[in-house]
């Protein structure tokens, strides 16, 4: 739960708190009202078309690890889907996630900083359009996180923290959401990584726990937790969790497994050694 801030208000203070309070409520309700208005009202065949565009983008995606260039595929093909609903959230967050990836496919660092920060637009919009959206929450807080690390965490601590709060929205709302686990897995990364006083090693691990329990073949989550045990309790344990994500016969994203995770495991367990 978040801890909140104890202070005195006055009647007038407390009417004037009580009425942006439920302006909020009802924007957020309205929102959420909207987006699945948007989906329910959507004409049968353009929202065909729109799920066959996702469908094609995802196998795209899902070859990303033997050539980058389908993620240019999959982008062209959200784009289409965009303009068929242009207030369509989940469209949005999708366009987030490739922006995301090809970020990190980019070696320039000032243009993938533009890809980073244009995934998080776009997972903004995806917010404004479905505020109880969980994968763009947890697209929104990775952005930030990412962009975070990239400005130093002493500089973008304003960032750190929304990233924080979007990621543990995305949990809150539907816990065992796919998305919620890789949530998990990215809040960790940050109680881990961070300097003090946002280092919290224990929440780190509980939370890298809890997202092996949920997907024991989630390598992200494996490598990660491996780097966690290494500082939290000590270097046979976190060797053991590194064989571990390297012997994972079917992983959930086998193309971030190829590209990042096993090459980011081996790596590691090369150091440590």
């Amino acid at each position: 739960m978040k801890k909140g801030t104890i202070f005195q208000l006055n009647k007038g203070s407390k009417r004037l708190f009580s009425g942006v309070l439920c302006l909020v409520c009802t924007l957020l309700i309205l929102g959420l009202a909207s987006s699945v208005a948007i989906s329910k009202n959507l004409d049968p065949q353009k929202k065909a078309m729109i799920d066959d565009y996702y469908n094609k983008a995802w196998a795209y995606l899902g070859q990303m690890h033997k050539d980058v260039n389908n993620l240019d595929k999959a982008q062209k093909l959200y784009l289409k889907a965009l303009e068929i609903a242009p207030a369509y959230a989940t469209t949005y967050w999708k366009l987030s996630e490739v922006s995301f990836k090809k970020a990190q496919e980019t070696k320039d660092s000032e243009a993938a900083k533009k890809l980073f920060q244009q995934a998080l637009n776009y997972a903004q919009t995806a917010i404004q359009n479905n505020s109880k959206s969980v994968e763009a929450l947890y697209w929104l807080g990775t952005c930030q996180a990412k962009l975070a690390e990239m400005a130093g965490i002493f500089k973008a601590m304003g960032l750190v923290k929304q990233a924080k709060k979007n990621l543990k929205q995305s949990i809150d709302l539907e816990s065992n959401n796919r998305f919620a686990i890789l949530s998990r897995v990215i809040l960790a990364v940050i109680y881990a990584e961070s300097p003090w006083p946002l280092r919290d090693l224990s929440e780190a691990q509980r939370l890298s726990d809890e997202a092996i329990k949920l997907d024991p073949n989630l390598t992200l989550a494996s490598v990660k937790r491996a780097k966690i045990l290494y500082k939290n309790i000590g270097k046979k344990q976190a060797i053991k969790e590194l064989n571990r994500c390297l012997t994972i016969n079917k992983p959930t994203y086998l193309w971030d497994a190829e590209l990042y995770d096993w090459p980011e495991a081996k790596k590691f367990l090369a150091e440590i050694k």
